[in-house]
């Protein structure tokens, strides 16, 4: 496939550095690399290399969803990959299944979610309407189209029935236990990220352990090593603990 007017296309540079923009928005991209003519990107297939006035070279590939991810838009605090995936780990959640999430923020997670439940529906509940207007935005730039953002707090009841799973990022998480009892298919599961241990304890207590199995709270963290030829150890800078992540399934 060669790229055209209106792709999303990735640039890398020598040291892994990425910038993903739209063709057509703007003929030249300027870098500490020398200035890139992304008019030459035109035609061309992926892992072309661009070079720029400076004789740099960028690698031009297509964005992935994690690409997409980690260059999109936020303003708030998003939930890490490395997060979202434990939900897939330890719930299963997979195509044709629905989700209700609240406290969409920039639609990391959710993009990343309506992936994965294609062509299954995730209902976001969203009280910020700045949030909820980025998620949209940031959503129809990826080309989701299962997805539906609500203005409205997911404290008072949740409206959708037979879930699958029901994710939360929210202060209280507590407060939502009773409603996701009601929304959720049986077997279904409840995923609630928290960034204070004293979260995880309110929302644990607040589960009725005769209505909730496979209850319990992890954290993920990832350390990566730096091969060479002299030798291999971890990196200097690791990404420790950003949350923990509590778990349960309705019987």
């Amino acid at each position: 496939m060669s790229f055209k007017q209106g792709d999303k296309v990735l640039l890398i540079d020598n040291k892994g550095k990425k910038f993903m923009l739209d063709l057509g928005e703007r003929d030249e991209l300027h870098t500490h690399n020398g200035i890139v003519k992304l008019t030459d990107i035109l035609g061309k297939e992926p892992g072309f290399k661009l070079i720029t006035h400076m004789n740099k070279e960028f690698s031009v590939l297509q964005p992935t969803l994690v690409d997409y991810i980690q260059k999109m838009k936020k303003l708030p605090q998003t939930i890490q990959l490395k997060d979202a995936c434990q939900i897939i780990a330890n719930t299963g959640l997979c195509r044709e299944q629905n989700v209700v999430e609240a406290g969409v923020g920039s639609a990391a997670l959710t993009i990343f979610l309506s992936s994965i439940i294609y062509p299954g529906t995730i209902t976001s509940y969203e009280i910020r309407e700045d949030f909820a207007n980025l998620s949209r935005k940031n959503l129809e730039a990826y080309g989701a189209t299962n997805s539906i953002i609500k203005l409205q707090n997911i404290y008072d009841g949740i409206d959708e029935r037979n879930i699958d799973l029901v994710a939360l990022d929210l202060p209280e998480p507590e407060k939502v236990t009773g409603h996701a009892l009601e929304a959720l298919k049986h077997g279904g599961y409840i995923f609630s990220f928290s960034p204070t241990i004293e979260q995880v304890i309110r929302f644990n207590q607040s589960l009725d352990k005769e209505k909730w199995i496979e209850i319990k709270a992890i954290e993920c963290i990832t350390r990566e090593y730096e091969v060479k030829n002299m030798g291999t150890r971890p990196k200097t800078l690791m990404l420790g603990h950003t949350g923990y992540m509590s778990f349960a399934r309705k019987k």
